[in-house]
């Protein structure tokens, strides 16, 4: 309300204030509706001139509350909003609402993503390849490049990384490695992200199976 009555006003209108106000938006039960208001009267270009408010954005909200996870719907929402937003638009928005730094960590890293998608739309990825191309992104970025893509198999392959990729981890770590007398530094870093591709694509799965390639790879990389 007090952004829709306030259109002339809004650039003296103070940053936390303003983002203030789009977060209740944000929290009500069906926000779209008042998003489309905000577009419709001129907010949101005054706010940033490539926000929009339109039927995609109303789909994909709605879509964002088959999340099922309520703690997520502000983000989401927000990662949604600005998701036709370049980089560079996506700074001056930061600076503009003075965002925090985790929900701008997840607004940056919705947008490389976004640009990183066509590297996703091939089929039969190994599950190492899906994961050494996503896990540097906030999670929240990745959810939302789901929700947002129009490519089922992109779609796939990040909920693929959510559900289960992620949190695949090596039974051997650094400290075991040293004992089977790999030494510390780049030798034992690439060893350890050999042995992880090699659990995500399913090639080894016991302990004793990830020795044999520990030990395999220390001797290659001796000769």
């Amino acid at each position: 309300q007090l952004l829709e009555e306030n259109i002339p006003m809004l650039d003296t209108i103070s940053s936390d204030r303003i983002r203030h106000e789009l977060e209740l938006i944000l929290r009500e039960k069906y926000p779209e509706y008042a998003i489309r208001r905000l577009g419709e009267v001129g907010v949101l270009a005054r706010i940033s001139p490539s926000l929009r408010s339109n039927d995609w954005i109303a789909e994909k909200f709605d879509q964002v509350r088959l999340v099922n996870k309520p703690s997520q719907l502000l983000p989401l929402y927000f990662c949604l909003l600005v998701y036709p937003l370049s980089e560079k638009e996506i700074e001056q928005l930061i600076s503009r609402l003075n965002m925090p730094g985790r929900l701008s960590r997840a607004l940056r890293d919705t947008i490389r993503l976004k640009a990183e998608l066509p590297s996703l739309d091939k089929s039969s990825m190994r599950s190492s390849e899906i994961y050494y191309l996503l896990y540097e992104y906030e999670p929240l970025a990745i959810q939302v490049n789901a929700i947002a893509s129009e490519s089922l198999l992109i779609r796939d392959y990040l909920q693929l990384f959510l559900r289960k990729l992620r949190y695949v981890k090596t039974l051997l770590n650094g400290e075991k490695l040293k004992m089977l007398g790999i030494s510390p530094g780049p030798e034992l870093g690439r060893i350890l992200e050999t042995l992880h591709k090699a659990k995500l694509d399913g090639e080894v799965d016991t302990s004793e199976d990830e020795e044999k390639l520990a030990l395999l790879l220390k001797r290659s990389c001796s000769t």
